[in-house]
Formats: structure tokens, sequence, C-alpha cells
């Protein structure tokens, strides 16, 4: 196996727990900071760490997660 290197040590990653839910509170202190209208599932996988790919396996775009954003709102 090669080694690793500085780049893949301290780049974090996700391993474990509800995905859902992080991409979740990920996109809603995204939306606090930028605004829904400059908000993408880019900046979400981003600060959950994972694959801009991985959203999509629990969101079909960018409106059902910003959907689930307002849900949160409202819930808080």
């Amino acid at each position: 196996m090669p080694p690793e290197t500085n780049r893949e040590k301290n780049k974090p990653t996700y391993h474990h727990g509800d995905l859902r839910e992080t991409l979740i509170d990920a996109a809603v202190a995204l939306v606090c900071d930028k605004g829904a209208e400059a908000f993408t599932l880019k900046d979400a996988s981003k600060a959950a760490g994972v694959s801009v790919a991985a959203p999509y396996r629990h969101f079909s775009d960018k409106a059902e997660l910003l959907f689930e954003v307002a849900e949160k709102g409202f819930q808080m």
C-alpha cells in the first residue's frame, strides 16, 4: 500500500454516524452563513467531509436538502 501524503492525512473525512443528519446540519450552517441562494450541495459535502456524490444517496437535489433545512428551522 502506498504511503499517505500530507494532503490525505490532513483531509477531514466522514466515517460514521448519520450522514443524512450531518448533511442537514452542514446545510443549516451554510444557509445561515451564505443564504439559501448561494448554498450548494458541493459546499455541504465539503463541510461534512464527504464526496460531492454522497448527498445524492440521501437527497435527490438541492431543493430537497433545503426543504429539510426549513423543517429543522421550524423544529428549532
